[in-house]
């Protein structure tokens, strides 16, 4: 089994290259003509005769399977079939299903059907937004499996999802890469790890797993093991072939919707109103609006810009629990990258006792982490505030993060931005899986029909996930959208808290 190859000298490695981009937006497979067509475009000399001369020696030594008029890389079409046999034996019969569910609190109907749902089936899907319950959910499953003494499995895809799925759950989460025993670019199918041992896996914030990962887990989980994929269905999709959780719901297995909402203390407010109907709306129309959502309008993107820095540093100055979302890195004055620049001049200046000469992170800069460091407790995601010091005549530079965890790396050489960036403002991807009181995110017409359509997908939903007990959440957003709804949501939520946040977005 043969996963990418990376020798620039094989004949036709272009093609490979060009169907690795080609499939980065789900797609499993293309057709000979699509990639033609792509590989034209990126090599204008190509001639057909030599793309069908390439495509044949792909074929042959490996690298491509044809099937029919589909085209695939040879190892996503493992993975696929992979997925295919275990679909095809999804039923587990008379499946272990205990008389009264064991849980810690109360279930409602809905997470009771779950329940038996995953406990019934190999392969099974639980949807659900932030407040429906998916938390409560997995306790249940775990306390309720058919074999108590038997292993369990809990993983997310990404480092922060599974941090934050430990911190829910107070159950050990891992990664997918690590549950599995591999590291980034190893082969799924080639087996690491023995789970015949595993009877439960559960696999959160299962829209950004790829084909790939779910292709390693069907691989080594035993005959009678269930497999539970939690998701949110407005998360982002992952990046790369097969968009799996959207292909397995239209290939019939078996899931069920958590449609109750248990997280806005107040329940009657357009917030929690429209969270909960998210899916219903297709235009403001559709929104409720009172104290708890409301829209004000914004002509430009520099006023937008203003609004932002204006109200978003005095939160952080407040010590508000804030976070500033971003839908592009580095594009316009709306980016990220932008952003923080201004904003880190206000909270952050230069000073004697901050500043390094030739490091571009200051002490005290609020970052994100880029990489996972499982030894010393920081996963890719984590946000805290960056520091540099002096050890044994080495420079290290850190983070210092919630929950009294501290990381520190240092060499000759080597550039902090290797594993942390400004995190001031993050970009909508970067915080899947977080949670904030307060969020501040700007969405113009400006920006491409792709990241409006994201932010569609994206904004209301985060919303439910700003509250934390019984703590009443502020919320601010910032958007303008097409000029038939050139508006800006700048406040939503101001309630129980000692400082009025409102009057750090004055009418604009």
């Amino acid at each position: 089994m043969k996963r990418r190859t990376y020798e620039k000298d094989l004949q036709g490695q272009y093609l490979l290259d060009d169907m690795e981009t080609l499939t980065m937006n789900g797609d499993a497979y293309v057709s000979s003509d699509q990639l033609y067509r792509f590989s034209r475009r990126n090599h204008k000399a190509l001639t057909y005769d030599q793309f069908r001369s390439n495509r044949a020696f792909l074929l042959r030594e490996g690298h491509l399977h044809l099937e029919g008029t589909r085209l695939y890389q040879k190892y996503i079409w493992e993975c696929e079939n992979t997925v295919a046999k275990a679909l095809a034996h999804n039923d587990l019969g008379e499946p272990h299903l205990p008389e009264k569910l064991i849980v810690q609190g109360t279930l409602t109907g809905e997470q009771r059907e779950a329940v038996k749902l995953a406990l019934s089936h190999r392969l099974s899907i639980i949807l659900g937004g932030a407040g429906s319950g998916k938390t409560t959910l997995i306790r249940a499953l775990v306390e309720n499996r058919a074999v108590i003494n038997r292993g369990v499995v809990l993983c997310a895809p990404t480092g922060k999802a599974a941090c934050t799925l430990t911190d829910r759950t107070g159950l050990r989460a891992r990664t997918v890469h690590s549950a599995l025993g591999k590291i980034p670019d190893d082969d799924f199918l080639v087996e690491k790890i023995n789970w015949s041992y595993t009877d439960l896996v559960v696999v959160d914030e299962s829209s950004m797993l790829t084909l790939e990962m779910l292709a390693g887990i069907l691989a080594v989980v035993h005959p009678a093991c269930r497999v539970v994929l939690i998701g949110d269905p407005h998360q982002l999709l992952s990046v790369g072939p097969g968009n799996v959780l959207p292909d397995l719901l239209a290939l019939g297995v078996p899931h069920i919707r958590l449609s109750s909402y248990h997280r806005q203390a107040d329940g009657d407010s357009a917030l929690a109103y429209n969270v909960r109907e998210f899916e219903a709306c297709r235009s403001t129309d559709n929104l409720h609006f009172d104290d708890s959502f409301r829209f004000l309008p914004i002509t430009d993107d520099k006023a937008i810009q203003n609004c932002i820095c204006r109200g978003g540093i005095n939160l952080y100055r407040l010590g508000a629990d804030v976070q500033v979302l971003s839908p592009y890195n580095r594009s316009g004055p709306l980016s990220s990258d932008a952003l923080n620049i201004i904003f880190r001049e206000y909270l952050n200046p230069v000073t004697e006792e901050n500043t390094i000469k030739d490091v571009f992170l200051r002490t005290g800069d609020r970052v994100i982490a880029l990489q996972n460091d499982w030894e010393q407790g920081i996963c890719n995601g984590d946000i805290g505030t960056y520091y540099h010091k002096s050890a044994d005549g080495m420079l290290l530079y850190g983070v210092s993060c919630n929950r009294g965890r501290t990381a520190a790396w240092g060499r000759e050489g080597m550039d902090p931005l290797s594993r942390l960036r400004l995190a001031y403002i993050i970009t909508i991807h970067k915080s899947q899986g977080s949670e904030w009181d307060t969020i501040v995110l700007p969405v113009s017409k400006g920006f491409t029909q792709e990241k409006l359509a994201e932010f569609a997908d994206l904004s209301v939903p985060y919303i439910s996930h700003l509250e934390r007990g019984t703590k009443t959440p502020s919320l601010a957003v910032l958007v303008r959208l097409a000029d038939s709804l050139d508006v800006t949501v700048d406040r939503l939520l101001s309630g129980n808290q000692t400082t009025d946040k409102s009057a750090y977005y004055p009418e604009v």
